[in-house]
């Protein structure tokens, strides 16, 4: 790859933008290979500040996911969710058959939360699923995924499900990812008239100091000029930020080779790729980095101490599942989701039945508040896809008979 540096090469920012604390070992690897070798893209120090083996931010014992770490998502506020998914696994069981296993594969599972919400709706309901199941976790934290281990194992007293390794050859099932494809490295551009395409990327270099990492402009060669072009669709205007995440087709890909038929079910924070390079509302993009249930556009601040996302471009998200086979179910909501999957019993149970609570009540309505809300968790996207032989696919996406939560009108749950 060619590169080629711009007039406009060290951007001027603010000294919030810049990283002064300079202490961690991953900060000192980072800067030393910048220091070798030149600016890395966006996704590179991303890639490394998350997954770097030993100290990136998703690999360490750190607890990320909770009210005390840094940010929670549905399956830690409440089990709603994995309820709701446990409905549908067991409405995508029956449509491809009821074969004697049947997977559910969750990518960035963690320590199960939402796996085990999933069994316990399954033996609640007395779900014939459960005696087929098979829980494939799939995780870059080993200290997260032995705390799987042990929580299901101890569900295997009643004798299932079971717990299957990431090699084992692919059964009919469910691949879920829950907030996963937000933390996907992605790359970031900016527009720029001068540029000879009009658009440059965004990396990530040093200061004349050699300590503190700056933003620098890196102008585009015409093949990767048209492959942002046709990624973003529209011209980016003069100083417009915008990410483009390019793992999505190799991500679905290996997805789709988890499991034989079945669905796919992706829920994020995400937008339709126009809506998300509006520049009237989005000139800034989209890519935040979270510390403490805070938000800070300060990307580039200690490595492995930060969370750090965009919303997810449903556009290219569904433009990748075609590409790899699969056939679109359902575009639709969190909320909807919920409103749609039959949850009304469990609701009712949690709040009248025999095990219910003052504060098990008060903890569902403070959760649906969450969940159900359109502009904050409720209006997470779920976008379903299905896969397997055309039989299989067709059950699945039959708009005459929509899957548990696929297609519903959202309405108060309390």
């Amino acid at each position: 790859m060619e590169w080629r540096w711009s007039s406009l090469a060290v951007v001027t920012i603010g000294v919030s933008d810049a990283v002064h604390f300079m202490s961690s070992e991953l900060d000192l690897r980072i800067n030393a290979k910048i220091a070798e070798g030149g600016p890395i893209s966006f996704s590179r120090f991303m890639e490394r500040a998350l997954t770097e083996p030993g100290l990136g931010y998703y690999v360490t014992e750190r607890v990320r996911a909770s009210r005390e770490g840094d940010f929670i998502t549905a399956p830690e506020l409440h089990s709603l969710l994995g309820s709701a998914l446990s409905r549908m696994a067991t409405e995508v069981w029956r449509r491809v058959g009821e074969p004697t296993r049947f997977r559910w594969v969750e990518y960035g599972a963690g320590s199960g939360t939402l796996a085990l919400a999933l069994i316990s709706q399954l033996r609640r309901d007395k779900s014939p699923l459960i005696n087929a199941l098979e829980i494939q976790p799939i995780d870059v934290n080993t200290f997260r995924s032995e705390e799987l281990r042990s929580a299901v194992t101890s569900e295997q007293e009643n004798g299932a499900p079971v717990l299957v390794s990431a090699g084992t050859p692919p059964v009919a099932g469910l691949v879920v990812a829950n907030e996963y494809l937000d933390a996907l490295p992605f790359n970031i551009y900016v527009g720029r008239a001068a540029a000879a395409h009009g658009v440059s990327e965004r990396c990530v270099g040093l200061a004349a100091d050699g300590v503190t990492r700056v933003w620098v402009e890196r102008e585009l060669d015409a093949a990767e000029a048209l492959r942002v072009a046709e990624h973003f669709g529209a011209p980016l205007t003069e100083g417009q930020l915008a990410e483009a995440c390019f793992a999505f087709d190799a991500w679905l890909r290996e997805a789709a080779t988890r499991i034989t038929s079945g669905l796919v079910a992706v829920i994020d924070y995400g937008r339709d790729g126009a809506t998300l390079r509006d520049a009237s509302s989005r000139m800034a993009g989209t890519a935040l980095a979270y510390q403490g249930h805070r938000a800070t556009t300060d990307l580039l601040s200690e490595p492995g101490e930060r969370d750090l996302t965009a919303h997810v471009d449903l556009t290219a998200l569904r433009k990748a599942a075609a590409v790899a086979g699969l056939q679109p179910v359902a575009s639709t909501s969190q909320a909807a989701l919920l409103a749609g999957a039959g949850l009304d019993d469990e609701v009712d149970r949690l709040r009248r039945g025999p095990e219910a609570t003052l504060e098990g009540a008060i903890a569902l309505r403070a959760a649906l508040a969450h969940l159900m809300n359109p502009r904050g968790m409720g209006g997470f996207a779920v976008e379903l896809f299905a896969l397997g032989t055309p039989e299989h696919r067709s059950r699945m996406a039959d708009p005459a008979n929509p899957l548990p939560g696929a297609a519903a009108p959202i309405r108060p749950l309390v």
